[in-house]
């Protein structure tokens, strides 16, 4: 192993108050204000599915907050960054494979809304609030209508509350398929990275997640459409208007 690792980390990537810093040739270090399920959850994955993820090899706590996961360096390259590198077979390639990866996924069925172990949700679009978890999807449309804005009006509140159903399956859902946490190698995915949003959630959720993140390039919507193909078209809606009047 080379030893300049130990003496000269570097990081390799840095967003908001988590830093990722490669500390050998084979392993790396996040750290910051980790999500306590989040290692959980990579070793839950890779116990029941065949999705690529980094293998975790400790995990440091703080007053019972999780502050660094030392894990594999995965290699690959950010599909955003890689994508203009491939021709339109090494996308479909990619696009089919992460398809399958989904559907392993939405195999594994849960009896509660939250994270691995019965942590919490991760819900919002700017400001990301933690909550739950929930025993019923009842009780997290209840928690997802009482973020509506005070200044709503009593009109936008009937139309939202009738926005959401609670006869959805529960899965097992990613939450944040966008093209910065997925590395590839030619057309082949080498690893997803960054579940900590991750956990059991209404079987539409993985939808209205991925499609925060239409334009990272041009054609990346033709390609999540193969990934997940047009599907909860209602819901989606719904909770792209609940999301409007929400803070």
């Amino acid at each position: 192993m080379n030893q300049n690792f130990y003496e000269d980390p570097k990081i390799i990537h840095q967003l908001f108050d988590h830093t990722v810093t490669r500390v050998s040739e084979n392993l790396v270090v996040k750290s910051g204000k980790l999500r306590s399920h989040e290692a959980r959850t990579l070793c839950f994955i890779t116990a029941n599915t065949t999705i690529p993820v980094p293998k975790v090899h400790n995990v440091r706590w703080e007053n019972d907050q999780a502050v660094a996961i030392t894990m594999d360096y995965m290699p690959g390259k950010r599909l955003d960054q890689a994508w203009e590198t491939l021709d339109s077979d090494q996308k479909l390639s990619i696009a089919k494979e992460l398809h399958s990866y989904i559907n392993q996924l939405r195999e594994l069925k849960g009896h509660y809304i939250g994270a691995v172990d019965r942590g919490k949700t991760v819900t919002g679009r700017n400001v990301f609030i933690k909550a739950g978890p929930f025993d019923t999807e009842q009780q997290f449309n209840e928690f997802l209508l009482g973020r509506i804005v005070r200044q709503a009006p009593d009109l936008l509140r009937h139309y939202a509350k009738h926005a959401l159903w609670d006869n959805h399956e529960i899965v097992f859902i990613y939450s944040d398929i966008a093209p910065e946490n997925i590395l590839v190698e030619g057309g082949c995915v080498t690893v997803i990275l960054d579940w900590e949003d991750a956990g059991w959630y209404p079987e539409y959720w993985e939808y209205t997640r991925a499609f925060r993140h239409l334009k990272p390039m041009p054609d990346w919507p033709e390609y999540l459409t193969l990934i997940l193909p047009p599907k909860f078209e209602r819901e989606y809606i719904g909770i792209s208007f609940l999301n409007r009047i929400s803070y």
